[in-house]
């Protein structure tokens, strides 16, 4: 859709047509300005249908709204035998006006645009409109054309054809003038900006706006009322009562589920104004429902029973029953945008039956359904009874009262909310993968673990903890939980793109202390809570080059085998040493183990992790930094409550972390 910016009030259908055609077709980076007018040398100035600067050159437009045959030549033009004025010439005409004046702004070693003329003949909408040019390149158009030739290098009749620039078109702004200054007070209505044209008819308009107060935003929609635009007082007089109604019923059901939350009526003299928030989701229409699981169509059709009958206690009914009317959020709400209160309740209930009736035979749940099928045959209008079974199937888990072994392939789903879709990696004990959250629709991790019955306690009290805390550098939990008939569990965790510290390849100075001091503010934080990870090591370090995230506490993929941190350090040490001062050990060696030559860490006992250590410049480590390192790594540091780990490795003043 183009940016349009109208000067003026179009002066007939046609143009509102072909300015509402325009925006919606022509590119994002197109300019439209309507109804605007090109100063001259002599003062005077020449209005223009419409101005678009494209891709390769500035249109001059000019509207014709001529209905029949046409017969276009360079000199002379008639319509169904009847001479009439030759639209092109005076648009060329303008367009060269408009090249002068551009020429004249533009400094040294900037090219002026290409101007050049066209006429766009719209017919009755479109239709009843024929064209015969006597020269095909004549820069006549119709709406099957009009488009593309605006758009595409053919439409250009300059000898040599260069694409306009950002700073070309600022120019041709800058010439016409005050063009910021009308945008803004065409795009302002109080605190509402618009941003999009939904529709446009007569003296009606409907607008996609944000409502920007301040420091944030919220999408809302404007239905905007001009009474000027229409044919008569009557028309006008009719739409302004229907405007007022349909702001009367919003705010008499406010509160109601299903209901869109509006603000009060502007008029401003000009223009009438109803601003409606933004419904969440998508139409009904476009609902992909074939994706979702059985509690999530329920819980729709749950929420959509709930809203039409708190709609009907108040007194009202919905009517507007149409299918892009009627939307459905990803958590499942439903909200009616078209409450238009002219049918009766069972009339109300029968169609929002037939509306629904294809998502309730989906469920396969014959309570539901049949329900559907009676009320659209006009033999049951009982809302409760409906929402009733509805709860009792979502609350009760009645669809899977006798859960069956998951099997773990791509396509399982997980706990009824994780979608498993690509295999990432295995070892004996465990596999990972990339999976879609079904409600959200949006990627997350699942990991699944056999043969940890014995850590099961400690392993459902850490991740129950995780799964209620936040911290930008440590995994966040979505689920945890054991699989159906299997001692397997899994944990469902937020997707994070990166690579263990041990496998990234492309390490830029800075880096690693970024890296590490962030993990330090992570740990410092779960220990505050006496959450302990107890397994750090490279493989559970997950690196991009913004920021890295502790991941795995307990348990991963075999770390316990081949990775736990506790195989950097004297086993018999280890064994006495507080849990965060092993945390801090692995994450010091991790670090240690992942940036040094494979020729300096031995085999990665205490002794090789300290040799890499000394390997390194200490005033390039930071003389402070390095001594913590090395009395960390030599279990001679002890870790008290209250402790700033930042300030223990004097890092308290890196900017790094994020």
């Amino acid at each position: 859709m183009a940016r349009m910016i109208s000067f003026g009030t179009p002066v007939n259908d046609a143009e509102r047509w072909a300015f509402s055609l325009l925006a919606d077709e022509l590119p994002e980076d197109y300019i439209l300005l309507t109804n605007v007018e090109i100063p001259t040398k002599s003062g005077q100035a020449m209005e223009v249908d419409a101005l678009v600067i494209g891709e390769w050159g500035v249109y001059v437009v000019d509207v014709k709204g001529y209905i029949g045959r046409l017969d276009a030549g360079l000199h002379a033009w008639s319509l169904d035998g009847r001479e009439v004025d030759n639209s092109l010439a005076k648009a060329n005409y303008v367009a060269r006006v408009l090249a002068g004046n551009v020429k004249h702004k533009i400094p040294v070693g900037v090219y002026a645009p290409w101007c050049q003329g066209m006429v766009f003949v719209t017919g009755r909408k479109g239709e009843e409109i024929e064209l015969e040019k006597q020269q095909g390149s004549l820069s006549i158009y119709t709406p099957k054309q009009i488009v593309e030739a605006l758009t595409k290098e053919w439409g250009l009749t300059a000898p040599k054809k260069h694409q306009v620039t950002d700073t070309q078109k600022e120019l041709v702004l800058e010439t016409i003038g005050q063009v910021a200054i009308v945008e803004k007070r065409n795009n302002q209505i109080q605190d509402f900006t618009k941003l999009r044209c939904l529709f446009i008819q007569s003296g009606l308009e409907v607008w996609q706006a944000e409502y920007n107060p301040g420091e944030w935003t919220a999408p809302w929609l404007l239905k905007v009322l001009i009474p000027t635009q229409f044919a008569d007082s009557d028309q006008s007089e009719t739409h302004e009562i229907q405007l007022r109604s349909e702001f009367q019923r919003l705010q008499s059901l406010s509160g109601c589920c299903g209901v869109p939350y509006c603000a009060p009526l502007i008029q401003d003299g000009e223009q009438l104004v109803l601003p409606i928030r933004m419904p969440r989701g998508v139409p009904l229409n476009v609902l992909d429902s074939k994706q979702m699981t059985t509690y999530q169509l329920l819980e729709i059709l749950r929420r959509s029973v709930t809203g039409l009958q708190q709609i009907h206690r108040r007194g009202f009914t919905v009517g507007g029953w149409t299918s892009n009317c009627i939307f459905v959020s990803d958590m499942g709400d439903v909200e009616f945008i078209d409450i238009k209160d002219n049918v009766s309740s069972s009339e109300d209930i029968k169609a929002y039956a037939e509306g629904f009736l294809a998502i309730a035979e989906q469920t396969n749940q014959p309570r539901v359904y049949q329900w559907y099928r009676e009320a659209v045959a006009g033999t049951t209008t009982d809302l409760d009874a409906l929402r009733s079974d509805l709860s009792a199937l979502i609350d009760h888990g009645v669809c899977d009262a006798v859960p069956e072994k998951i099997e773990i392939t791509a396509g399982a789903i997980i706990d009824h909310h994780f979608k498993l879709e690509q295999f990432i990696a295995a070892k004996e004990t465990s596999q990972f993968w990339r999976a879609t959250h079904l409600q959200g629709q949006y990627q997350c991790g699942v990991s699944i673990y056999s043969k940890v019955e014995a850590n099961w306690p400690m392993l459902s009290s850490i991740y129950r903890t995780l799964a209620k805390v936040y911290h930008p550098h440590i995994e966040k939990v979505l689920a945890f939980g054991q699989l159906p008939q299997s001692e397997n569990l899994f944990i469902a965790r937020a997707w994070e793109y990166g690579e263990s510290i041990d496998e990234v390849k492309d390490i830029r100075l800075g880096q690693p202390l970024m890296w590490f001091t962030q993990l330090l503010t992570g740990l410092q934080y779960m220990h505050q809570m006496d959450i302990y990870h107890g397994a750090i090591c490279p493989k559970n370090i997950i690196c991009n080059p913004n920021k890295a995230i502790l991941v795995n506490f307990g348990i991963g993929l075999d770390i316990a085998a081949s990775h736990y941190a506790c195989q950097y350090a004297d086993p018999t040490l280890w064994e006495v040493e507080g849990e965060a001062e092993r945390d801090l050990y692995g994450l010091v060696a991790s670090f240690i183990d992942a940036m040094a030559p494979e020729s300096l860490k031995g085999d990665l006992c205490q002794a090789g992790i300290i040799n890499a250590l000394e390997a390194f410049d200490r005033e390039w480590f930071g003389e402070k930094l390095y001594d913590v390192c090395h009395k960390v790594l030599n279990f001679d540091l002890s870790v008290h409550a209250g402790m700033n780990y930042l300030e223990m490795f004097d890092l308290a003043d890196n900017d790094l972390v994020s």
